[in-house]
């Protein structure tokens, strides 16, 4: 018995691996994320440098924005304004890439959503969802909504594309199967509960040929809440 009582970690070791193995998942999933358009870009600005070379360097910008977000991977949060920005860079470069007149953006943002605090890269999977599954097998493209508002506890979060929707039986699927709404759907699905447990919720409602919107509800986040949320995840680091 005194030998059983011996092997067994200390209550500190344990909250230390638990905290240690949050860590390492959080940043698993922030890796999955990849800017795989990153290829297309290049591409479009190599098409553009002769013929439009005005639009070619702002692309170039917006691309050395993304990446320089992607870059601060420590950030497990951000104000929701500098999150908008970095998908209204990442939308510009769509734009470009599948012309005004087939890829259209709408945005109804409650001005009171701007500095609350989201999970970092929490919109641009829901976006490139919307291009890649709604729009791109769309002939005539489309268009993509985000809206934001905000009550006294929640902020909730709308993506909404009018592209080809999902069918019944894609929409029931696991939401990380890849004939589902991919990787990106199932990453956020995690880190939702990895940061909020059972506080936030993503739901997706979509009808064939009608498009599709994906909602977050999330715990109305303050920047001091966050910072307190920052400071135990990076803790593990130290």
């Amino acid at each position: 018995m005194v030998k059983d009582l011996e092997r067994r970690p200390h209550p500190d070791k344990l909250e230390e691996q638990e905290r240690l193995l949050l860590q390492a998942r959080m940043e698993a999933l922030q890796n999955q994320i990849n800017p795989h358009f990153l290829f297309n870009t290049l591409n479009s600005v190599s098409s553009l440098v002769r013929v439009d070379p005005d639009t070619a360097r702002d692309m170039i910008i917006k691309l050395a924005n993304i990446l320089r977000r992607l870059m601060r991977s420590t950030e497990t949060f951000v104000p929701l304004r500098e999150e908008l920005a970095f998908i209204d860079d990442y939308l510009d470069i769509e734009v470009v890439r599948f012309s005004r007149e087939k890829l259209k953006v709408e945005e109804t943002i409650d001005p009171a959503s701007l500095d609350l605090m989201v999970p970092s890269m929490l919109l641009q999977p829901l976006v490139e969802n919307c291009i890649k599954h709604g729009l791109s097998p769309k002939i005539e493209g489309g268009t993509i909504r985000i809206r934001s508002r905000v009550t006294a506890s929640h902020l909730t979060l709308e993506v909404e594309d009018d592209g080809v929707g999902m069918s019944a039986s894609r929409e029931s699927q696991k939401m990380g199967e890849p004939e589902g709404a991919g990787i990106g759907m199932a990453n956020i699905e995690e880190r939702l509960k990895v940061l909020y447990n059972d506080a936030a919720r993503i739901k997706v409602n979509s009808h064939p040929e009608m498009g599709t919107i994906i909602q977050i509800v999330l715990p109305r986040t303050q920047p001091d809440s966050a910072n307190q949320l920052q400071e135990a995840f990076s803790s593990t680091r130290r």
